[in-house]
């Protein structure tokens, strides 16, 4: 460490350093600055005690906004010394910044339940006492002993201080006003917490008084910006008690981004996300966020009422775990060891007590163990609440090593598997697996039939990822079932065989036979009495969906977004004829089975049927057949209690409903097959069906213009795509993110396009890719949502995917590099401008290449570079437009050069801009800083004046620019005190805009306007 510094240089870095962003950086760059202060030369001089005292308060600050645990008591206590002992040493600035520092020490020893009652008293004494010697108001003394009361359980007291608060003068060493209305609103919510224990619904009145007062710092009426993550995380439960629970899932979606890795979130803003979601059926979502933050209250040692506030949330959380069946499932915990949901539950709640306990025995009361005794006892307020982030299902249990898994029973679950594929259940292919898992341990001994089974679904896994090698083993399970005497099974066996073949690339195919012998083979067999009709309408089915698929690939219903068809697509008769004999031969298929329709299986073809008729006639160009066909077919599958199977039909109906315009049928259908899929007691229908449901659900709501409804369906879309473990997740979040960014939900869009955009790096989807980055960089305003931006951007950037889209790959990295510049990460922006910059240049873009000049000109001034770089910067933007008008002239149209000529006009102006606007302008301007000043507004007036000049040189595209240049310059000029010279630039403004000239756009009336109100600043001036 060196020792070299001179006081006053020490004083300069600290002030520095006063400018940094709040964290643990921060805070270790404070302490240096302390220990350097301590070693000065010159530290027992009044020059070095100034030093000292501005950088122990430096550190105070630095510990008091940028750590959960802030511990800056003592700095305080040693600076109040520093005071007493050397009052030469604090200016008034330093004198003002210690008299606030004490709000911050008296908050610090109330949070520390070891600090006695007596001790904190002294403090607020001393903070009421330092306030009166320096005639300030009393208002921040009594809002700290509104705080003390609280926690120490005494309410008359509280209330006085509360009043005394309120009616106290607003001085300069008042709290923001924010501040204050999030402590009066913690104030309220706290008390309705209480109430909410003792009798449902008593504390509404606190809860709505709560979220009134917040609602203005959250609007961002207020300049405390740090305080919105924390209100975000209070709402949360008032908003749940009040049953308004959208507004909680937006602000726990929003909030949560905002304090996940934020340096002071310590227990207390992170606690109620995670009650969030054990209250809302959003365990897999809390568990995320347990893991997330393990040693989150750990980080924050010395926040014990934080401490006490995370676990009681963790204990919400594992109870709900335990209570799903899922108390063994292994969770992180306290000193990072796993434990399970049940062993976490118990240890949590306890852990919450504990830090109550403390809190209490200092207040000698009970308070603070009711509090977390009535969260503990909270219990769901909602069944579940679709997010549109996080997991949709909790993980699987890992069989722990020791355990012996119960021996399975094969011929059990053979039966089991032969039930669902009874029901055509979409788990049916899961448990073929399985069964034949088991088998194979067991070494079981199979009948040729079972055998022939087992193959049979196993082959229609496989013919899913390789056909011809599907249609091989399904000509093998037919010649087993022929075997074993099931001519039925066998038959069906070989049509399945044939349709697999049909997918098979050319050069692979087994030559099948002919699927019209096979539907003829089996209405032989059928009337012969020899197969049943389930088997004999599978064969002419089979056959009727291939005759579709050659007259138009969406007719036999493959298709996974609901979307097989365009109504406008098709005219009657438009397939011809052999549209006509399939539909003929559909309705055939139905007759056969019409008699046997209570048979096993035999409803559900009728409904197969019914659907490719509907699906055909919607490709013929009738919609309205269409869709009493494809409502038939659902209901049919419903009839048969095949919920799944009827997704199909309802999304194919929805869809034809939409093209044909009747945007209201199409809801409800839509909404009514989702509400029957809630209905309890029914079978239901499985996620990733549900999320396709919901996916055109919202595209409903999108051609109707509802963005709210159609962020309400992409939320469900999204999660259960997630519980699925299929789908399209990324892409269905990246489109939830841009209609929260449409209803400006910018926080909560935000959140969700930082989800999309790590799926989509995954994925390397580089359409989405670009989407997501241009959205984010729309919705991302927050210094947290900065840093969790500008991470991705760069990722996406710089990452090691190749790009095919050029233009993409540029506009990325241009977006990360302003990302990067407004969260003052100045070294990272400037090497992604340059990447741009290289980008923009290869693909022939000049504008694109200007303004990534004009932005690396900004980057190097607010980094506090030398002004001379930023110039550079901007002469190398004149440069650029020269040489393109130079090198292109030939090639360029008129409206081409005159775009470039504009830009000659704004690189001046932006000049000028550049070199005035970090400058202030002291007075009298004499002396070095004066003379600099005064060199920097002059250069900054000639520059506006060759952006005048060429304005002006563009003629009437330019005429507007150039009037607001001039203005710029007379204002400059007023500045300095020139009235003369402004009012000379003034009269040529309004010279351009004669009596009765055109004003469409309001434009001529905007300039007026300043030139009105300059006038006026001049004549007071002058007067």
């Amino acid at each position: 460490m060196t020792t070299s510094r001179t006081p006053a240089q020490l004083r300069g870095e600290t002030r520095v350093q006063g400018m940094a962003p709040h964290g643990p950086e921060r805070v270790a760059r404070a302490e240096e600055l302390v220990a350097a202060a301590e070693e000065l030369p010159g530290s027992d001089t009044r020059e070095g005690r100034a030093a000292l005292a501005e950088a122990l308060l430096h550190l105070a600050a630095s510990r008091a906004l940028g750590t959960g645990a802030r511990a800056c008591a003592p700095l305080v206590a040693r600076a109040l010394d520093l005071q007493d002992a050397h009052p030469d040493a604090f200016g008034e600035e330093a004198g003002f910044a210690l008299l606030w520092s004490l709000r911050w020490a008296v908050e610090d020893v109330l949070g520390d339940p070891a600090v006695p009652a007596a001790d904190v008293e002294e403090w607020l004494s001393v903070m009421s006492r330092r306030h009166a010697r320096a005639g300030l108001s009393q208002r921040a003394v009594h809002a700290r002993e509104f705080m003390v009361a609280q926690d120490l359980g005494d309410g008359p007291r509280a209330v006085r201080a509360y009043d005394a608060w309120l009616e106290a003068e607003r001085d300069e060493s008042a709290d923001c006003a924010g501040c204050e209305l999030a402590w009066r609103g913690q104030a309220h919510a706290a008390r309705a917490q209480r109430a909410d224990a003792v009798r449902a619904g008593a504390g509404a009145a606190d809860d709505e008084a709560a979220l009134r007062l917040w609602e203005p710092v959250l609007r961002g009426d207020y300049p405390c910006a740090s305080r919105r993550s924390t209100l975000l995380a209070d709402s949360l439960p008032p908003l749940l008690r009040l049953g308004r629970i959208e507004e909680a899932r937006s602000r726990h979606v929003a909030g949560y981004l905002l304090v996940r890795d934020a340096p002071a979130a310590g227990g207390a803003a992170l606690a109620p996300h995670l009650e969030f979601c054990a209250r809302t059926g959003n365990e897999p979502r809390g568990l995320e966020i347990l893991t997330e933050q393990q040693g989150a209250h750990r980080r924050q040692d010395g926040d014990q009422a934080g401490q006490g506030a995370w676990m009681a949330s963790v204990a919400q959380l594992t109870r709900r775990l335990v209570e799903l069946g899922r108390g063994d499932l292994p969770v992180p915990g306290p000193g990072g060891r796993p434990r399970t949901a049940a062993a976490l539950e118990a240890e949590a709640a306890s852990l919450a007590l504990e830090a109550a306990a403390r809190f209490d025995a200092r207040a000698a009361s009970e308070h603070h163990r009711a509090a977390v005794r009535a969260r503990l006892a909270l219990r769901p307020c909602v069944r579940r609440l679709p997010l549109g982030v996080g997991p949709g299902a909790l993980p699987p249990v890992a069989l722990a090593a020791s355990a012996e898994p119960a021996a399975p029973d094969p011929h059990g679950m053979l039966a089991e598997a032969r039930r669902l594929s009874a029901l055509g259940h979409p788990a049916a292919a899961t448990a073929w697996v399985a069964a034949d898992d088991a088998v194979t341990r067991g070494g079981v001994e199979l009948g040729q039939g079972e055998q022939a089974e087992v193959l049979d679904h196993l082959a229609m896994l496989l013919a899913r990822r390789d056909p011809a090698a599907g249609a091989a083993r399904f000509t093998e399970a037919a010649r087993l079932f022929a075997g074993a005497g099931l001519p039925g099974e066998a038959l069906a066996c070989r049509a399945r065989a044939v349709f697999s073949a049909s997918f098979a690339p050319e050069g692979t195919r087994v030559p099948p036979e002919p699927i019209g012998v096979l539907c003829s083979e089996a209405r032989r067999l059928h009337a012969e009495g020899s197969v049943g009709t389930r088997h004999a309408t599978a064969v002419l089915l089979t056959g009727a969906r291939m005759r579709a698929r050659e007259l138009s690939p969406w007719a036999d219903g493959d298709e996974e977004d609901g979307t097989p068809f365009d109504a406008a697509r098709g005219a009657p008769d438009a397939l011809g004829p052999a549209a006509d004999a399939l539909d003929a031969e559909l309705a055939d298929l139905i007759a056969l089975a019409e008699p046997d329709r209570a048979a096993p299986g035999v409803r559900a073809r009728v409904a197969e049927a019914t659907e490719t008729r509907g699906r055909l006639a919607a490709q013929r160009g009738a919609p309205a057949r269409a869709a009493e066909l494809l409502t038939a077919a659902a209901e049919l599958f419903h009839e048969d209690g095949r919920p799944w199977a009827a997704t199909g039909p309802e999304l194919a109906l929805a869809r034809l409903l939409m093209d044909m315009g009747d945007h209201k049928r199409a809801d409800e259908v839509l909404s009514g097959a989702l509400e029957e899929d809630r209905a309890e007691g029914r079978a239901a229908r499985t996620a990733h069906d549900r999320a396709r449901l919901h996916l055109l659900h919202a595209d409903v709501h999108a051609a109707q213009g509802l963005l709210t409804d159609e962020a309400a369906s992409l939320r469900c879309a999204v999660h259960e795509f997630r519980a699925a473990g299929a789908g399209d997740v990324p892409r269905a979040m990246l489109r939830l993110g841009g209609c929260l960014l449409a209803l400006e939900e910018t926080d909560e869009a935000a959140a969700v396009l930082v989800g999309a955009l790590d799926g989509l790096l995954e994925a390397a989807d580089e359409t989405g890719i670009v989407q997501a980055c241009v959205w984010l960089g729309h919705a991302s305003g927050r210094p947290e949502q900065l840093r969790e931006a500008a991470g991705l951007l760069r990722r996406a950037a710089l990452g090691p995917q190749p790009w095919q889209d050029r233009h993409g790959r540029a506009v990325v990295t241009h977006l990360a590099a302003d990302t990067h510049r407004a969260g003052h990460r100045f070294a990272e922006a400037e090497e992604l401008y340059a990447g741009a910059e290289e980008l923009w240049r290869a693909l022939g873009d000049h504008h694109a290449v200007i303004r990534t000049l004009h932005a690396r000109a900004w980057l190097a001034r607010e980094s506090g570079a030398e002004v001379g770089g930023s110039l550079r910067r901007m002469d190398a933007a004149q440069e650029e437009i020269a040489a393109v008008l130079r090198r292109e002239e030939a090639e360029l149209d008129e409206e081409q050069r005159l775009r470039l000529r504009l830009e000659v006009g704004h690189t001046f102006r932006q000049t000028a801009e550049l070199l005035i606007e970090p400058v202030p302008l002291p007075f009298p301007l004499s002396g070095e800083q004066g003379e600099a000043a005064l060199a920097c507004y002059e250069q900054g007036i000639a520059y506006a004046d060759r952006a005048v000049e060429a304005f002006r040189a563009c003629g009437e595209a330019g005429l507007h620019e150039a009037t607001s240049a001039e203005l710029r310059a007379a204002g400059l000029e007023a500045d300095l005190g020139r009235y003369e010279a402004a009012v000379v630039r003034l009269t040529r403004v309004r010279a351009t805009y004669p009596e009765g000239t055109p004003d469409p756009h309001g434009t001529v009336t905007e300039r007026m306007s300043e030139a009105g109100a300059l006038e006026v600043r001049i004549e007071n001036a002058l007067s």
